[in-house]
């Protein structure tokens, strides 16, 4: 499937794009910044190195896209769905996700501070290697979601099921931490404050406090 070619040249031109269909285009090394994109379908398209920073891209279909170290800096992508696209070493410093279909997406090695993920999906996405230090992932849907190497210091993750994913080499100082279940998890080399951490499920879970809990009522 091709992008409509008056969308395209409409949106190179005025970078505001309504209802468009922007299919499998090719936007690569742009400088798009403060583009205004809404629930337009560019599903398969190439922003790779490409600046959008400031940018709005909201209830939009952006799956199987590539931005490999684009500029996304507060891009607003609410409601979005990003499935499967590639966010490789790409810049989200406080980038707003909310809502956000991230199944399968893949974030390595991107700059991801203060990113805002309250409830997204985010099953099977893989951020390994990711900044995600002071971000709110609370509220979002993890499953086999892998954080391996991730810098999650001081990020909200409030109302999260942690138990299916991956946190190998993570790091999760300061986190705050509630109303979650951590059950089994090795929280014993983090720094968590325990007025952060409460209400929370915790069957054979070693805390940094040194307590073990063993035995869990349901």
């Amino acid at each position: 499937m091709a992008f409509d070619e008056k969308d395209y040249r409409k949106f190179l031109s005025t970078r505001i794009c309504k209802n468009c269909d922007l299919t499998d285009a090719d936007f690569r090394k742009l400088n798009l910044e403060n583009s205004n994109i809404q629930s337009s379908n560019l599903s398969g398209s190439d922003f790779s190195g490409t600046n959008l920073n400031n940018s709005k891209i909201v209830y939009s279909n952006i799956t199987k896209c590539k931005f490999y170290i684009s500029e996304l800096k507060e891009v607003n992508f609410e409601g979005s769905n990003l499935s499967e696209s590639r966010l490789n070493g790409a810049n989200l410093f406080g980038a707003n996700m909310s809502d956000t279909t991230l199944i399968g997406t893949v974030f390595s090695k991107s700059k991801a501070q203060k990113i805002i993920l309250d409830g997204a999906n985010l099953k099977y996405s893989k951020f390994r290697g990711t900044n995600l230090s002071n971000s709110i992932l609370s509220g979002s849907q993890l499953f086999m979601t892998d954080f391996s190497g991730a810098n999650l210091k001081g990020s909200e993750m409030n109302a999260l099921d942690l138990t299916n994913s991956i946190f190998i080499s993570a790091n999760l100082d300061n986190i705050k931490l509630n109303e979650s279940n951590v059950s089994g998890m090795d929280l014993a080399k983090y720094k968590i404050d325990e007025k952060f951490f409460k209400k929370n499920i915790i069957c054979n879970t070693i805390l940094p406090w040194k307590k073990v809990v063993k035995n869990c009522d349901y």
